[in-house]
């Protein structure tokens, strides 16, 4: 453990990260630090393989916090049939998804997006490798302990629905706001 305090997690200065930004620019921040980790060779994550390929779109706050996130589906993320696996998506959906409860966390409540407890994936259409998508990761209702989100993954050229999300998650903050 470092000398100040905190362990040190995966995504290198991920406590200066949070406790330096918010909203929108922490979401960006997020995203920078887990890539420049990667580069540095510092840390391979279960996300190592996804975050190159991540970028910021958008956010909104209204009229429930929202991050848009654009991806590229990449060889490394198929199945035997050239289109994105189903753990991959998932996988993708849970960081993205978590990610959005960065626009309104602050110390105590939801600053660490807490643990899954559940996640619901819809599978509607085949998402081929090459596709840009769109997640869009909505914070539905966050409370004390508990949380509900929504993702869509959509198709970037058309806005074609593909894939839906609901992700239930569980502070870990030691004392609540």
């Amino acid at each position: 453990m470092p000398s100040d305090g905190n362990p040190k997690l995966p995504y290198g200065n991920y406590f200066d990260v949070l406790q330096e930004t918010k909203g929108e620019d922490r979401v960006k921040a997020l995203i920078k630090c887990g890539k420049e980790n990667d580069v540095k060779g510092e840390t391979k994550t279960f996300m190592s393989n996804f975050l190159p390929y991540v970028e910021f779109h958008s956010a909104t706050m209204t009229p429930n916090p929202t991050v848009v996130f654009k991806f590229t589906v990449q060889p490394s993320h198929q199945n035997g049939l050239n289109n994105m696996h189903g753990g991959a998506t998932a996988a993708l959906f849970d960081w993205c998804t978590s990610i959005s409860l960065s626009l309104i966390s602050k110390p105590g409540y939801w600053m660490f997006m807490g643990v899954t407890r559940n996640l619901s994936l819809s599978y509607l259409r085949p998402v081929p490798v090459g596709e840009v998508v769109l997640l869009e990761c909505e914070v539905a209702h966050a409370g004390k302990r508990m949380c509900h989100l929504k993702g869509r993954m959509k198709r970037a050229s058309d806005g074609v629905l593909l894939v839906t999300c609901e992700h239930d998650k569980v502070s870990t903050e030691t004392s609540n706001a």
